[in-house]
């Protein structure tokens, strides 16, 4: 009797045993198969050079775009895109979907800042397109193409490269179009950047500028910033040099967008060269 009371002990303690290793195996075959599809489901949504990346727009629904201040990052670590529309900053939340580099946005907020009439008109187009929206993104060289359901191409973005985006600049002498907001013909004014050498030269209205840049990312510092020592006659292009002279000594954020090159202070456009 007493034997088979071991007996049976042993049986119980056994069994017990294997359901606990049973429910171990399953548990970790669980974590496994939900580690796995994380993976799956991450890797389904990813390519290269489009999360973590800043893109200016270039083109939306089949329309150039020259007007600066377009701009998004699609945030990997927070699933959002955030950028500026134009007028103002705004921030979209995401899901990545199973279906290989496709995913879903959510209802858009931003600042509620006005602008020109034309930048208003197509911010609010540039916001409507991701909308509550299913979009597939792709890549192709330095061109991020965001496509809707029907497989048509709603925004095109370019991504700038140091080197390439160096080597353009540096092979045009930049005109001012555009100084805090204000649009006319500038004269002379110019900025002109030799990348290899990190030097800069320029006309600031009645005189001849130079010195030196260094860069980080997407902001410029300017430093060792010298003049000639001409007397300006015009009141105007005075004041216009001073206002020049006294960004080149702060520091700024920097966009090429199409055709022209922006320089931000605090996140407002003071500066607009074009070719």
């Amino acid at each position: 009797m007493k034997h088979k009371c071991i007996l049976i002990a042993l049986l119980f303690l056994s069994t017990v045993s294997y359901g606990i290793e049973k429910v171990k195996i399953e548990n970790s075959n669980i974590s496994a198969a939900q580690y796995n599809l994380k993976n799956i489901l991450k890797s389904s949504v990813s390519a290269d050079g489009i999360y973590d990346t800043k893109m200016i727009l270039t083109r939306l629904n089949g329309k150039a775009v020259s007007s600066t201040g377009f701009f998004i990052t699609i945030d990997s670590g927070n699933n959002t895109i955030q950028g500026k529309s134009g007028c103002n900053n705004f921030s979209v939340n995401y899901k990545n979907l199973a279906k290989k580099n496709h995913i879903e946005t959510s209802s858009p907020i931003g600042t509620m800042m006005a602008c020109d009439e034309e930048k208003m008109g197509l911010e609010q187009e540039f916001i409507s397109v991701m909308d509550n929206k299913i979009l597939k993104i792709t890549r192709k060289k330095n061109t991020v193409i965001f496509k809707d359901l029907r497989s048509k191409t709603i925004m095109e973005f370019m991504v700038p490269t140091q080197n390439g985006a160096w080597s353009f600049i540096g092979k045009t002498n930049w005109k001012l179009i555009q100084l805090e907001g204000v649009g006319r013909d500038y004269g002379p004014v110019s900025i002109k950047f030799d990348p290899v050498s990190s030097k800069v030269s320029g006309k600031s209205g009645c005189n001849s500028f130079f010195g030196t840049y260094t860069t980080d990312g997407d902001f410029i510092v300017f430093s060792k910033i010298g003049t000639t020592r001409m007397a300006c006659l015009d009141e105007q292009t005075g004041i216009t040099e001073q206002k020049i002279l006294g960004f080149l000594n702060q520091k700024l954020r920097f966009d090429l967008a199409d055709q022209t090159l922006n320089f931000y202070l605090d996140d407002k456009l003071v500066m607009m060269f074009a070719i």
